[in-house]
């Protein structure tokens, strides 16, 4: 227990000597936020809810209010690394008509041109300092935007688009984060005034701007369009081997941008569902400014996390391919993943669709939002519109949305203003006069700005100083940092750790073959098994392919220590890269050979011209016998891609063991995740859903 509080002070304290990578014009901090974000997330998801490390981690930024306010500030910089250093924007003006007078109305920093009583959506726009440029006059100032390349551009021709993607995703581990810390209720270190009313002021208007991201249509919106119609398989394999790398940027930047919006939502509704302790001016701020029941909506009514799409069949008759389509529907699970639902089932409520569901109960039925938000017609017309939502199905799934229905009913028979005349409010102590003050975000204009936010040359400068100092001098290939990033971090949680305890009866457990190696003695055995192992080689053969290698080596930063019948065990994470083969789907029978290499001792080495006992061990099963299907014909001429895995029949992980403490020997276990669609090669009928993405190693410790 003590292990795991220190390791996870230390998870928590470099979170906070990462923040704000935008501060001084770039940095190392920049690329050094994801590891330490992603490694604090992954100890929080690796186990499931409710873990030790769960408590410890959020307990420990509960407790600190400087950790989250660096936290935060790290997402305002990533979101500003994201939208304008990647691929910034040259404003240039032209006025079409002579200068006049103008009344121009500062919201939160956001210049507003327009009529006032423009649909409340362009109240929607504020953000902190981004300028409207849908102007509603044609005869005023018009402006036209060019967007250039920027750092993506360099960082594409270099080879450095892996690392980009990864630095896209510290920005959705980070609201993934928050939304744990939240889930405990706002912090009380926010709410005592001062700089965490800042924090708590820019975490709304954050929400807002993602809210806003997701509600958009989709024609207009590219990141979403690249979800709901996805390519089809045929299409998909040729895209991703031909697109350049400039394109992979600007994929990664749709996809990120998708699920960090995404994320926002669950961290949206516990602000909603505490909205009974924010100040008067946070509470106007996400009633009037944003105007939160309204940005719900579309997430209602056009979901983005449900799509339909067509899908590819192929088919064989006399001796001929078929290639038939069905439309199907897809929703978006807790896991970012696209599952396939039946129609039958399209009404059950996942996840991600009961959360503005959530926040709008807490925003209809909350005493002090009912007495400040400002109702007219068109607030009411648009909040109606959920009525014909509320429905049987979705009151057995959520029966709190009863009181939003009778709140509906209330509503349609109450009489407001009509829109543009004011607004009707029970008890509010707001004024409905043409005067509007707000806020400025301090906290997101301390990390830049507001007379550099639409600054190209201030862009173009942190553009070059973060080529100069970081990204010129290292590629995808040869950046070892990138590396371990990815093997300690996105290679999915680990297993249970009592695995290592089982002799092999609920898993196959491989047999051992020891170079020479006498027959141990008393606890001699432990002695050469516990030395520091170099790696261990992993070669998988079977089917018809060429055999597929992977180099593991231990993390020794990584490891937690075992109780077993035979003593403790020190179990050690792996990093995995692949050596040789080719394809990621793993063949279902194959047999595993594993090598374990140790760490030569230079003393024995050097009094004796032999190789010490156990400097190599070799362990191995006959078969992963991982979860398959068998068709019943075999394509010769091509593969066959897309294949939908059914999860009652492939679970969604599965472990396979070589080696066992009867044996005394180490143990190595490999983990193995269903991938998003199976693939059968050519040549073959078994069915492919599994892909080599865990390894662990367990050795005795000698005391």
């Amino acid at each position: 227990l003590s292990l795991q509080a220190h390791c996870t002070a230390r998870m928590v304290a470099s979170v906070q000597t990462n923040a704000v990578p935008l501060s001084s014009g770039g940095g190392n901090q920049t690329t050094m936020a994801t590891p330490g974000l992603d490694n604090v997330l992954s100890s929080l998801t690796s186990g499931g809810g409710g873990t030790n490390d769960e408590e410890y981690i959020v307990e420990a930024f509960l407790e600190n209010v400087d950790k989250l306010e660096a936290l935060v500030k790290t997402l305002l910089a990533l979101e500003f690394w994201r939208e304008h250093a990647l691929f910034f924007e040259r404003t240039k003006k032209k006025t079409n008509v002579e200068e006049e007078e103008q009344v121009e109305f500062e919201i939160e920093g956001g210049d507003r041109i327009g009529e006032i009583d423009q649909c409340y959506n362009d109240l929607n726009d504020v953000d902190g300092g981004e300028d409207d440029n849908a102007v509603g006059n044609a005869d005023f100032e018009t402006t036209t935007t060019t967007q250039s390349e920027g750092l993506a551009q360099r960082l594409a021709a270099n080879g450095n688009a892996l690392r980009t993607a990864f630095i896209l995703h510290a920005e959705t581990t980070t609201v993934s984060l928050l939304g744990l810390i939240f889930y405990k209720g706002i912090p009380a270190g926010l709410l005592e005034g001062g700089s965490g009313d800042d924090v708590l002021l820019s975490l709304v208007d954050y929400c807002a701007r993602q809210l806003i991201f997701l509600g958009s249509p989709e024609e207009s919106n590219p990141a979403l369009s690249r979800q709901k119609n996805p390519l089809p398989t045929s299409k998909l394999s040729n895209y991703l081997q031909s697109r350049p790398r400039l394109n992979e940027i600007r994929d990664s930047i749709y996809d990120s941008s998708y699920q960090t919006a995404v994320a926002s939502v669950a961290l949206s509704r516990y602000l909603c569902e505490n909205v009974n302790e924010l100040g008067p001016s946070l509470l106007s701020r996400l009633l009037e400014v944003h105007d939160f029941p309204l940005l719900m909506i579309p997430l209602i009514e056009e979901p983005p996390w449900t799509r339909r799409r067509r899908i590819e069949k192929r088919g064989k008759n006399d001796n001929n391919v078929n290639i038939t389509t069905k439309l199907i529907w897809e929703k978006l699970d807790e896991h970012n993943e696209w599952k396939e639902v039946t129609s039958s089932d399209l009404l059950h409520l996942t996840q991600l669709e009961g959360q503005p569901w959530l926040a709008l109960f807490h925003l209809t039925t909350a005493k002090v939002c009912r007495e400040s938000y400002g109702l007219d017609e068109y607030r009411k017309s648009c909040l109606m519109r959920l009525r014909k939502y509320i429905h049987e199905a979705l009151l057995d799934q959520l029966p709190v949305l009863g009181d939003v229905a009778r709140y509906l009913d209330e509503l349609s028979i109450l009489g407001v203003p009509p829109s543009g005349q004011g607004v009707h409010r029970p008890s509010s102590n707001a004024s409905s006069s043409g005067l509007l003050l707000q806020r400025v975000d301090s906290v997101r204009e301390m990390i830049v700005d507001k007379k550099n936010m639409r600054n190209g040359e201030f862009w173009e400068r942190i553009a070059q100083r973060q080529w100069d100092e970081i990204f010129c001098r290292v590629t995808d290939s040869t950046d070892e940092e990138l590396r371990r990033i990815a093997s300690e971090v996105y290679g999915g949680a680990g297993m249970d750790d009592s695995i290592v305890n089982s002799s092999g009866s609920e898993l196959p457990s491989g047999e051992v073959q020891k170079d020479q190696s006498p027959q141990s003695t008393s606890e001699d055995w432990k002695v050469s098994l516990s030395k520091p192992v170099e790696k261990v080689v992993l070669q998988l053969n079977g089917g018809n392919d060429s055999p597929v290698q992977f180099e593991l080596i231990p993390m020794y930063n990584k490891c937690t220590i075992t109780d077993t019948p035979l003593g403790p065990f020190r179990r050690i994470k792996m990093s995995i890269s692949q050596t040789s083969g080719e394809g990621e789907a793993v063949f279902p029978h194959a047999k595993a050979n594993a090598h374990v290499h140790f760490q030569k001792d230079p003393s024995s080495s050097s009094s004796s011209g032999n190789d010490s006992a156990h400097e190599v061990i070799k362990l191995f099963i006959d078969s992963l016998a991982l979860a398959t299907v068998e068709h019943s014909t075999c394509q010769t001429s091509y593969d066959e891609v897309g294949i939908t895995l059914l999860e009652e029949n492939f679970p969604s992980k599965e472990w396979r063991q070589l080696g066992d403490l009867e044996g005394k020997s180490v143990v190595v276990q490999l983990g193995f995740k269903r991938l998003s669609r199976g693939t059968v090669p050519a040549g073959s009928t078994l069915l492919r859903g599994y892909a080599f993405s865990q390894a662990f190693l367990s050795q005795p410790i000698v005391d």
